[in-house]
């Protein structure tokens, strides 16, 4: 299984920002992970190709799937143990609105924080398992900013 190290907080972001006009990829020798948007920046297309061409250095984040998301919050909803805010969240889910999800939240704020927390590590473990598939073990590696160096 290769190895990849990079900063898995950074590639959640990257996961959980994706949308239908962005692209986001791992670079598998450095770590780094590249952001393109086409839409806005055509010249990003061209470069979109040719690192596409470039499979044994880069791999395209995955984008968010609605019926993993909505799984995710139901999955924290039974958590949940104040039941009219259970009701509230669980109503939302199905409506199928995920901005009302966020909405409820906004005015229970240690819920709201204890949500984030759990999505964040629920999307941790779904890349994580869907790299490990692709053969990609992720070795999770701070930034170099923020490692000690011997005169810390």
């Amino acid at each position: 299984m290769r190895q990849v190290l990079v900063n898995i907080a950074w590639l959640v972001n990257a996961y959980e920002n994706s949308s239908g006009h962005s692209e986001y990829y791992l670079d598998m020798e450095t770590g780094d992970i590249r952001f393109f948007s086409p839409m806005d920046f055509p010249e990003h297309q061209e470069i979109m190709k040719k690192i596409d061409q470039m499979q044994d250095r880069f791999i395209k984040i995955p984008k968010m799937d609605q019926n993993y998301c909505s799984q995710v919050k139901k999955d924290y909803t039974k958590l949940i143990a104040d039941p009219y805010l259970k009701n509230l969240l669980e109503k939302t889910i199905d409506s199928g609105d995920a901005q009302k999800f966020r909405n409820v939240l906004f005015e229970f704020e240690e819920e709201r924080r204890r949500w984030y927390v759990f999505e964040h590590e629920c999307n941790k473990e779904f890349l994580v398992k869907w790299f490990k598939e692709k053969g990609i073990k992720l070795v999770n590696q701070l930034p170099r900013e923020f490692k000690k160096t011997k005169d810390d």
